[in-house]
């Protein structure tokens, strides 16, 4: 596998960008079991998820059911598929033969396949479940459901019978969260997750690109194997529904964080993290924005919020 342009890994390290995929997905997974004090600490600062992904636990289990059908899946696949629409606008300029756009897996790598194999389970410190965890989603068993489940996402017949929200939180939760996880590989660290938010400028290096964290798994190459993949069953649902030209999201536009930080048709942090350069324009912008976000995640911490560990991995059906 050829390196990833530098252009991209160094825009995707950029710690505004870092900033602003961490507290996307943390919003919106989050937002059902935060408190009204805590909601008002996002709210102050203008990240309010219209639509949180997953509900709050259920009394029985206490498992947290995916949100399949409040459309928060179109805010998956929106947030991420501008995200990829940004990149290519860099990689056409950057001109590399090997790289000329964001080419996902065409299917997802089966155990034994010689390109991309899964990379051995290994221990995260002081986490037995999220070491557990590896190993289950490392699996030959984890592969066979993640295929059954890809053979769904994939055939025309289903996907002309579910929303385009449906299937978007289906895929993040039952195939996407478990990819991250099982392509993840041992680090030297692991930024602490379940604790305060640790934004510490040390895990802005370009080399902390752990596909297990919100904070460094888009500076990852097969960041973007996986979310070709995964952009590419939008495809397959609008060909399944007999639907051309412009994706018919039912928001105008769905949610892509902070309201200054999307814009129609573009990823605003992505869009200015790959055009900054020092003294211009598009870099006094990224300040700015970063700015923001620091100020968000001090009073977090403040308000004693915690972030979550990792990509949670849930099992489930269409």
């Amino acid at each position: 596998m050829n390196a990833f342009p530098k252009p991209v890994i160094d825009a995707m390290a950029d710690r505004a960008m870092r900033m602003h995929h961490m507290l996307w997905h943390r919003t919106r997974d989050s937002w059902s079991v935060l408190t009204p004090q805590e909601k008002a600490v996002f709210s102050a600062h203008g990240w309010v998820p219209p639509r949180p992904s997953l509900g709050p636990p259920d009394p029985a289990t206490g498992v947290r059911p995916v949100e399949l059908d409040n459309k928060s899946g179109e805010d998956f696949l929106y947030m991420h598929r501008q995200m990829i629409a940004e990149v290519n606008g860099i990689l056409a300029e950057v001109g590399d033969p090997q790289y000329p756009h964001v080419q996902g897996w065409v299917t997802i790598p089966a155990p034994d396949d010689p390109d991309f194999p899964v990379p051995p389970a290994y221990e995260l410190p002081g986490d037995p479940g999220g070491t557990q965890g590896l190993l289950d989603v490392k699996s030959k068993e984890a592969y066979d459901q993640i295929h059954a489940l890809e053979t769904q996402v994939t055939d025309p017949a289903v996907l002309g019978q579910i929303t385009l929200g449906r299937l978007g939180a289906a895929v993040e939760f039952f195939i996407h969260n478990t990819l991250h996880m099982r392509w993840s590989t041992r680090m030297p660290e692991y930024r602490p997750g379940g604790d305060e938010f640790n934004v510490d400028p040390k895990w802005d290096d370009s080399a902390y690109d752990w596909l297990g964290d919100t904070y460094s798994s888009h500076v990852n190459p097969l960041f973007w194997k996986i979310h070709g993949w995964v952009d590419a069953r939008i495809d397959d649902w609008m060909a399944a529904n007999n639907l051309q030209g412009q994706v018919p999201w039912s928001f105008d536009p769905p949610w892509s964080g902070h309201e200054g930080a999307h814009d129609h048709g573009h990823h605003m942090i992505a869009h200015l993290a790959l055009r900054a350069r020092p003294g211009n324009a598009e870099a006094d912008a990224l300040r700015s924005r970063l700015g923001a976000m620091e100020a968000t995640v001090e009073d977090l911490k403040l308000a004693g919020v915690r972030e979550p560990a990792r990509f949670p991995v849930h099992h489930g059906e269409l």
